[in-house]
């Protein structure tokens, strides 16, 4: 039984690294395409990597780069963020996507955000999801340790110091439990999406009659609040809301 059960995991990590292999080969087939200036067909080899089911920020933002070299900025703009979903911290993923941003008809001022929710967000983009769960389990670890020093220390001043440590470990511990959950949900959802029509009229409700309020055009992010049949409830960067077709816009 032990045998058939190590066979089988050598044949899945086979098939995985196959499959890894297949990827790298396609993927580097791909920047050969992009190299040579055929992004048309870079773009068909990146997306079937994509169909696979492999996705990484690299992936994304060559995708995000074959689009740019095409003019085609909105497409630009949908890959360049997907892959600053993966990585938010990436320099490369954000200088092009300021770049593509710059190229499109809609330049809207955001609103200031909070100081201490900046640095909040700051803070949680400097880890992924699964890391930030690696460290709640590190911290929730080095609680249990200080616990076990607190109870048995000898002196009143290390068991004072023992205890004032393990509220700091507890709060950086809660801390990073927030942060996981808070990843792990915005990577799962997708509530963010570009405008893909070249114009498009936002309205005060879910029907062709609304009152026309503003008007946007390709390329520009809005965030999903709701739906209503064919309609989506949007939000852009300066506050404004309205409705919008569910087909003008991608989600991602």
């Amino acid at each position: 039984m032990k045998k058939i059960l190590f066979i089988i995991v050598l044949m899945v990590v086979a098939i995985g690294l196959k499959a890894q292999t297949i990827h790298d080969q396609q993927f580097e087939k791909a920047n050969f395409y992009y190299n040579e200036a055929r992004y048309d067909t870079a773009v068909v080899i990146y997306q079937g990597i994509l169909d696979d089911g492999y996705v990484s920020a690299p992936l994304l933002y060559n995708i995000g780069n074959a689009y740019f070299k095409m003019r085609d900025y909105p497409m630009a703009i949908l890959n360049y963020e997907k892959a600053l979903k993966l990585e938010p911290n990436n320099e490369d993923i954000k200088q092009n996507l300021a770049i593509a941003n710059a190229l499109i008809t809609d330049k809207i001022e955001p609103v200031p955000e909070f100081f201490l929710k900046k640095i909040w967000r700051n803070i949680g983009n400097e880890f992924t999801a699964d890391e930030w769960a690696i460290a709640s389990l590190v911290f929730i670890a080095l609680v249990l340790i200080v616990l076990f020093l607190y109870l048995t220390a000898r002196t009143k001043g290390l068991k004072k110091g023992m205890f004032f440590t393990a509220i700091l470990l507890i709060l950086i511990t809660l801390c990073s439990i927030i942060f996981a959950s808070q990843k792990h949900s915005y990577m799962n959802e997708h509530n963010d999406a570009i405008v893909m029509m070249p114009t498009i009229t936002v309205k005060s409700s879910p029907t062709s009659s609304g009152t026309d309020l503003f008007v946007l055009h390709e390329g520009t992010k809005v965030r999903i609040l709701d739906k209503a049949d064919n309609w989506n409830k949007i939000k852009i960067a300066d506050g404004s809301v309205g409705w919008l077709p569910s087909s003008c816009v991608t989600r991602y």
